[in-house]
């Protein structure tokens, strides 16, 4: 597919508060290919870093980000964005997800890692059938620009265990309860908007923030093209969960390709959200 004529400019770009442009992104992890492989890295790398700083997210959330990626991709958007990133293994190594937060805007209070387990307290604990740990990693912000605090947390549900990612979920779904600030969960998720996951975290007041969004921009794309041609209608697995009190001005599934490459075999996913005060 040819790349159109506007894939180097955002799709959202930048807000002015009070509005909050949420992003989630699987970084896609690497592996063994050619170099011009649509999926190596090294080709995909600063497509990555051009599409995060024309968007200009005030909180990223990234998945399957080994540590090479994180460290590329640090160096490449500079020091606007803090990145709170955390592998999923006892201490705190290998696969990662993770926020880079806008420190124009944010101020960290908290960080937290918990495990997607019977025992969230213990890094690197698996549940539920899982091959590997999976795990969510979080932040509590100060906005400076509102004097609101949130929650923002990044996570990857299992990609083989429906059970796992259905008891992951409630267990997210407690986690912004107790917290009890507003708060955005963005994944990959692994399964369709509308599948048990999303369900059980809409219960706890948890919802996607594409069913309540004043406006959708662009094309309602599936988040999964994998390299190839993005398919209107397609299944969401990526997705921007929002805590009830949010107003959702606008979404939208960026297929984008910087430079005439595609990021990642995941679309980005963008929400731009406010709090009612």
């Amino acid at each position: 597919m040819p790349a159109a004529p506007d894939d180097d400019r955002p799709i959202i770009g930048g807000v002015v508060a009070p509005e909050v442009h949420c992003t989630t992104l699987n970084l896609r992890r690497p592996v063994p290919r050619p170099a011009g492989h649509p999926d190596a890295w090294e080709r995909r790398r600063d497509a990555v870093a051009a599409l995060v700083t024309s968007e200009e997210p005030t909180v990223l959330a990234v998945q399957e980000a080994l540590p090479t990626q994180t460290a590329d991709l640090t160096a490449a958007v500079g020091s606007r964005w803090e990145p709170v990133v955390v592998g999923r293994g006892a201490r705190g190594g290998g696969e990662a997800v993770g926020l880079f937060l806008d420190r124009e805007r944010l101020d960290v209070v908290e960080r937290r890692t918990w495990a997607l387990s019977r025992t969230p307290s213990r890094p690197g604990s698996r549940s539920w059938a899982t091959a590997f740990p999976r795990h969510a990693v979080g932040a509590v912000v100060h906005d400076r620009a509102t004097g609101r605090e949130f929650t923002a947390i990044a996570t990857h549900l299992d990609v083989a265990s429906p059970w796992a990612r259905l008891r992951g979920a409630q267990l997210l779904g407690r986690i912004v309860r107790e917290r009890g600030l507003p708060a955005v969960v963005m994944a990959d998720w692994n399964c369709p908007a509308g599948s048990a996951p999303w369900r059980a975290l809409a219960e706890a007041g948890v919802v996607d923030s594409w069913d309540r969004a004043s406006r959708q921009v662009g094309e309602p794309y599936g988040t999964y093209p994998h390299y190839g041609r993005p398919r209107v209608g397609g299944r969401r697995i990526d997705g921007v969960l929002v805590t009830t009190d949010a107003v959702v001005d606008r979404v939208a599934v960026s297929v984008r390709r910087p430079g005439g490459v595609w990021p990642s075999d995941h679309a980005a996913v963008h929400a731009v959200v406010r709090w009612a005060s």
